[in-house]
């Protein structure tokens, strides 16, 4: 009878990897984390934007009640010298003219600072100018601050406005790993060995490109 020809034995060696499955292993772990420090990159410009835009808009409001303020005040310091000049000359005249009852009523339509002058000397109204002087100086100095607050408040609106390009080219720089990621998978698989390289060299050439684009994006840990 003749002998059985037996099938051969299954080896339990596993079977070696080869050097483009070493590559695309050692390009997929690569990819994985340059995709992860993007998107990381990303939510902290994100961040920064974030924070920039309230400041800004804090500061401008801010910046808005002191002007409006201020520009209230301007007004009123306006229309109340006017009305003193007004009130002053009539005075004035009947003062001159001998005419104690108009002018002694006209007396008691002037300002508080503008009737203390006259009581202490007619003739010298010098303290009073000084009052008014000091007075509009420091409605004057807080228009200035308040053109203080809104120009710091467009600093921040540019660098919001900065970050948040930042932010979005990081983000495309994750888009562009995470193909790397699709056409390295695809080069994992059992197909022909034309095909995986394509597939690699596709991932390579968008990793090389998308690597490069990501070194020029200014990283938010140095700002």
């Amino acid at each position: 009878m003749a002998e059985e020809t037996k099938p051969p034995a299954e080896s339990n060696t596993p079977e070696k990897a080869t050097k483009l499955e070493v590559i695309i292993t050692v390009l997929l772990g690569l990819t994985t984390i340059l995709g992860a420090f993007a998107a990381y990159c990303s939510a902290l410009w994100g961040g920064e934007m974030q924070s920039s835009y309230t400041q800004s808009v804090t500061i401008t409001n801010h910046g808005n009640t002191i002007y409006l303020e201020a520009l209230s005040d301007l007004n009123s310091f306006e229309v109340n010298d006017m009305k003193d000049d007004i009130i002053y000359s009539e005075w004035k005249e009947n003062t001159e003219k001998g005419d104690v009852e108009d002018a002694a009523y006209f007396f008691t339509k002037l300002s508080p600072g503008l009737q203390k002058d006259l009581a202490d000397d007619p003739k010298d109204v010098s303290e009073y100018d000084k009052e008014q002087a000091a007075y509009l100086d420091s409605i004057m100095a807080r228009l200035d601050e308040s053109a203080q607050h809104n120009d710091s408040a467009k600093v921040l609106l540019t660098k919001g406005n900065s970050a948040n390009k930042y932010g979005d080219d990081f983000t495309l720089c994750t888009v562009l790993f995470t193909v790397v990621l699709f056409f390295l998978g695809l080069a994992s698989l059992k197909t022909h060995s034309v095909m995986q390289k394509t597939y690699v060299i596709l991932g390579v050439v968008i990793l090389v490109l998308s690597l490069v684009r990501m070194v020029t994006i200014p990283f938010p840990f140095f700002q």
